[in-house]
């Protein structure tokens, strides 16, 4: 394998993931509401979406764990080709076409596929003697996502919905390009090494556990994930509905405020991303998860209670010591606590957190929004969020306890 510039080709791989993300998750809801269809049917949709991406993660994840010719390379770059040819069917279809349901389901799910994977490959590249600084990759593709948001805001408002089709098919396009640059990390040889080697419940490091197995074989890191669920379900519903957020403080151009604030969200994650490996230096991870959890449920509190712009972005700021600290620690605790047999599934498993917290906020989210308020809605946001740290830490200290 050759690991020569692996970091510089790894932090584009996962710049040009975070340009194809901040379309596809930050402006789903605009380019469905402005292509006829209401607020309930545009939650379904999005809900759809994200059910898609919660049960093929971690099939996708069990297929490399199993496989010994399928790679997380060769998987992603199949995802990205997927990508570009439904966003060009989506450019051509008009406003109101059924056609849009299925097409932008499949495509906004093949986008966000691999990702899980694309975690899993830095600690491949590690085993195999290269160097990956994974918070600074990580907060490069944070740049990214805050320099595309911005941009795709302003052409938003200077084209239309339209814009985003295009805009998908490049992004695609790039991590395509920057993804086939990367080293291939062969499964088979990442199985190889787990040959002859049991797993924690005595059975052959080779075999593919289920779901329920795994959650079994788990149990205590597996709640977790829920308190995730939690947590990320009021971060979509701010996230993937920011248009009727901002809806709250302006009448025009919610575009550009919602760019603008996905911006500051994305650029003050930098600090934190960069320097994250001098954290674990000093903190374990599991304290960086509870704290980060602390600072993601006030990012949400605080969004609730906002009564003008400003007051918005300074909530968005506080990305910086909540979510920036919260992904990648998730990453890190997923590698520390699940068995090397079981690493692609349990990335893709723990990744599901994120990704059910915004199925549940889609499907929730535009009925609720129907029903009630937006600030009413943000409130029920903030109580899940509160509820996912509370169970964030009450876990985390069970699992230090039986370490001790």
């Amino acid at each position: 394998m050759n690991l020569k510039h692996l970091n510089v080709k790894y932090a584009l791989t996962n710049i040009g993931y975070l340009l194809l993300l901040c379309g596809t998750m930050g402006y789903a809801y605009n380019y469905l509401s402005q292509s006829g269809f209401d607020d309930g049917t545009a939650g379904m949709i999005i809900t759809a979406i994200s059910l898609a991406g919660v049960i093929a993660g971690p099939a996708a994840g069990a297929l490399v764990d199993r496989s010994s010719k399928i790679t997380q390379k060769m998987f992603i770059v199949v995802s990205m080709v997927v990508t570009i040819a439904l966003a060009f069917v989506l450019a051509l279809l008009p406003s109101g076409s059924p056609l849009i349901i299925p097409v932008i389901i499949i495509d906004f799910m093949s986008a966000s596929i691999g990702m899980p994977l694309l975690n899993g490959m830095a600690f491949i590249y590690e085993k195999e003697g290269g160097v990956i600084n994974y918070g600074l990759c990580r907060g490069l593709g944070s740049v990214a996502y805050a320099v595309g948001s911005s941009f795709l805001g302003r052409l938003w408002s200077a084209f239309g919905k339209g814009a985003l089709p295009v805009y998908i098919m490049v992004a695609a396009a790039a991590t395509l390009f920057f993804v086939m640059m990367m080293p291939s990390a062969s499964a088979g040889a990442d199985a190889s090494s787990n040959v002859g080697n049991a797993n924690k419940d005595g059975g052959s490091a080779g075999e593919s556990i289920s779901l329920a197995q795994f959650f079994v074989k788990y149990r205590d890191p597996s709640w977790v994930v829920v308190a995730l669920v939690l947590m990320f379900f009021c971060h979509f519903l701010i996230n993937n509905f920011m248009a009727k957020v901002v809806g709250m403080f302006v009448l025009e151009n919610v575009e550009t405020v919602q760019g603008n604030a996905m911006f500051i969200a994305a650029m003050l994650e930098l600090p934190t991303m960069f320097g994250f490996s001098l954290l674990l230096k000093r903190f374990s991870v599991n304290r960086i998860l509870a704290v980060s959890s602390v600072f993601f449920s006030l990012k949400h509190i605080i969004t609730f209670v906002s009564t003008s712009v400003p007051m918005f972005y300074f909530a968005m700021a506080l990305q910086m010591l909540g979510f920036a600290a919260l992904v990648p620690a998730v990453v890190y605790f997923a590698n520390e606590q699940v068995a090397e047999e079981d690493r692609n599934k349990g990335q893709a498993i723990f990744s599901a957190g994120q990704s059910v917290g915004a199925l549940v906020a889609s499907f929730v989210g535009g009925w609720l929004f129907t029903l009630l308020p937006t600030r009413a809605v943000l409130g029920v946001g903030a109580v899940a969020s509160v509820c996912g740290t509370l169970l964030m830490m009450f876990v985390l200290r069970k699992i230090g306890a039986g370490k001790s």
